[in-house]
């Protein structure tokens, strides 16, 4: 029993090291709340998608300086998203003044930083363009619960760009995405039940998530419904 106190505050060393660890890892997973609210009108989760309100609220993030903010108006400029004028020549600019903070937060398990790495893979932006590696970045962010990781996994797996093709794995994460309230996943597994690729044709299930796009404003859903009802 002698031993007792030192096996006491050895214990005690491991609980405080778990819970400040725990405390980084929440820390690391925090993203900006003005960052988060433009994510969310962009792709529809907050039940319909307006590209200005996502450039307001990306704005003010980008104003408090947050590394991941200023990312995403690389990612913004570079293919004209959001409202924000396409400028390349811009966008690789802001992405190569920021890419080594970005990796930092990726390389500690920070999901959207994840994601970020691999759109910078993916378009060129602060890294040289790799479809792999632009891939193997999103599964790592979408298996963390990245819902535009998960999109874009869906993207790359019906393309074949950078993975193997395959429309079971596209539908799989478009799932997961759509399932957040995405609104372009949910208009590719309108077409995917459509055409029975990757899944059996449904017309119902189809016309099913054409309605929950739709609803969201995206108008190649809207189309789809015009055709089909």
């Amino acid at each position: 029993m002698k031993n007792r106190p030192a096996l006491t505050r050895v214990l005690l060393f491991i609980i405080m090291s778990f819970f400040a660890r725990a405390l980084v890892a929440a820390e690391i997973a925090d993203i900006n709340p003005d960052l988060e609210q433009a994510i969310a009108w962009f792709i529809g989760s907050t039940g319909q998608v307006d590209d200005s309100r996502a450039k307001q609220h990306l704005e003010k993030a980008i104003a408090t300086g947050d590394t991941l903010a200023i990312m995403w108006l690389a990612r913004v400029h570079s293919t004209g998203r959001m409202e924000f004028e396409k400028d390349y020549s811009l966008a690789q600019k802001i992405a190569a003044d920021i890419i080594d903070e970005v990796e930092s937060l990726a390389r500690q398990n920070h999901a959207e930083a994840m994601f970020l790495m691999g759109t910078a893979y993916a378009e060129g932006l602060g890294k040289d363009k790799d479809a792999a590696v632009a891939a193997s970045w999103y599964q790592r962010a979408a298996l963390l619960g990245n819902t535009l990781a998960q999109h874009n996994m869906g993207n790359i797996h019906e393309s074949g760009t950078g993975v193997r093709q395959d429309d079971t794995q596209a539908v799989y994460w478009w799932l997961q995405a759509a399932a957040a309230g995405d609104a372009i996943p949910q208009w590719q597994l309108g077409r995917m039940y459509e055409n029975g690729r990757g899944v059996e044709k449904d017309l119902n299930e189809a016309l099913r998530w054409y309605r929950d796009s739709a609803a969201r404003g995206n108008e190649r859903a809207q189309q789809a419904l015009a055709r089909l009802e």
